[in-house]
């Protein structure tokens, strides 16, 4: 009885613990953060659709994908000139330390330490491939990344 015990503590320590499915806004919200650290030299390249399409729903992975085409096209900034997912142009690589209010069953305060705290509203959809963010609105800029990257 004590061997068997044994063994599945190990096999528990071997594993690890149980993490947030990427199946919930917020396990996909904490996967986007673990994989993008600026700060860190931990790059979320925007201009691979499918690096992107994991945390992106088809529509917001589109004007990401052609903001970087004009990018590349121009040689110059198109309408994305910060990261969207930190709000910042500056980075400091101190863990993010997420923490997450609900809103609605869709909407999700996310609050984030670059510097100091800040603040960012996600938008997410639930898609064929799971949960993806489908928009992030900034209380302290009153913008939207859709908006932005919608502009004219």
């Amino acid at each position: 009885m004590k061997s068997t015990a044994l063994c599945l503590a190990s096999l528990l320590f071997v594993v690890g613990p149980a993490r947030a499915s990427d199946n919930t806004p917020e396990g996909l919200i904490k996967s986007l953060y673990a994989r993008h650290q600026p700060g860190k030299n931990k790059n979320l390249d925007w201009c691979d659709k499918k690096a992107i399409s994991k945390y992106c729903d088809p529509r917001l992975t589109d004007l990401f994908i052609k903001d970087c085409e004009c990018a590349r096209r121009t040689g110059e900034i198109c309408q994305l000139d910060s990261d969207p997912f930190y709000d910042a142009q500056d980075f400091d690589g101190s863990d993010p330390n997420l923490r997450f209010k609900p809103l609605s069953a869709n909407s999700f305060e996310v609050t984030f330490h670059n510097f100091q705290d800040h603040i960012l509203i996600y938008k997410m959809k639930k898609t064929s491939g799971g949960w993806r963010v489908s928009d992030i609105e900034s209380p302290a800029d009153k913008s939207s990344l859709v908006k932005l990257l919608t502009a004219k």
